[in-house]
């Protein structure tokens, strides 16, 4: 089975059983996850992937959507930097689609409004008419914390 058709299948089981059944007890993220973070926040988008994709090639399914989710935010933002409409929205699609089972909040990562964000962004680079200049000028989301 290739890794898409698994990708597909654990979102499934995620959405059907919920994120509590099925990782009660999550492993922390290692330091590398809060630097690629912390990248993303500073809208180094291709390094933030980097970082992150450390973390994901490391995880087991289904804790790896989580991560796939936050690389592929990151990549969306990649082309958006590069003025990429397609790109971008291809990514941010896979973004919110694997956000949405570890809504609100999961690892301590805000995830309600990262997607909220993400596809705020998705509907702008759905327009008809899409303008670089306005885009380059809106503030870029951030992947916040929770409060502990």
């Amino acid at each position: 089975m290739n890794r898409h058709t698994q990708d597909l299948l654990w979102l499934q089981r995620l959405r059907a059983e919920g994120v509590e059944r099925l990782l009660p007890q999550p492993s922390p993220p290692p330091k590398i996850f809060f630097k690629g973070l912390d990248q993303f926040n500073r809208g180094a988008y291709w390094q933030s992937h980097e970082s992150l994709e450390e973390v994901w090639l490391e995880t087991a399914y289904p804790l790896k959507l989580f991560y796939y989710g936050l690389i592929k935010v990151a990549v969306g933002f990649v082309h958006i930097q590069r003025h990429n409409q397609r790109g971008a929205g291809l990514q941010l699609r896979v973004a919110v689609s694997n956000l949405e089972p570890f809504l609100p909040t999961f690892l301590s990562v805000q995830t309600g409004p990262l997607r909220q964000e993400s596809q705020a962004w998705l509907e702008r680079l759905s327009a008809p008419s899409v303008s670089w200049e306005e885009l380059d000028g809106l503030p870029r989301p951030k992947i916040l914390l929770a409060v502990q």
